[in-house]
């Protein structure tokens, strides 16, 4: 009778246990937010540098005034947009990469 409550209770502990490693491997761990590694960097057109170290993945960060450079120090490549809603797509900035303006400048960014 000993032995099988233990073989029970070590199914029942694996039943619980299954479930939530795979839910931890799909969704992540809870409150480990992703990052990009790294420093984004843009200048505005009165020539002023900002930074942004580690930048969120997923979330649209818009630039206090439209960016004349923009570098990518990170890891993570990240779509750049004409609006600061992260709606109107200009293009890519791939990661390790750097980009001038002129015409169309970019007012937010999003990496991942």
């Amino acid at each position: 009778m000993r032995g099988t409550r233990a073989g029970l209770a070590g199914r029942a502990r694996r039943t619980v246990l299954v479930p939530a490693t795979a839910l931890a491997l799909l969704g992540g761990f809870p409150g480990g937010s992703s990052a990009a590694i790294g420093v984004l960097t843009y200048t505005d057109s009165q020539g002023v540098e900002h930074r942004r170290e580690n930048p969120p993945d997923g979330e649209c960060i818009f630039f206090d005034s439209p960016a004349v450079k923009v570098s990518n120090g990170t890891g993570t490549d990240a779509a750049l947009y004409r609006d600061r809603g992260c709606t109107d797509f200009l293009v890519f900035v791939f990661k390790g990469t750097r980009l001038e303006f002129g015409g169309d400048r970019p007012q937010s960014i999003k990496f991942g």
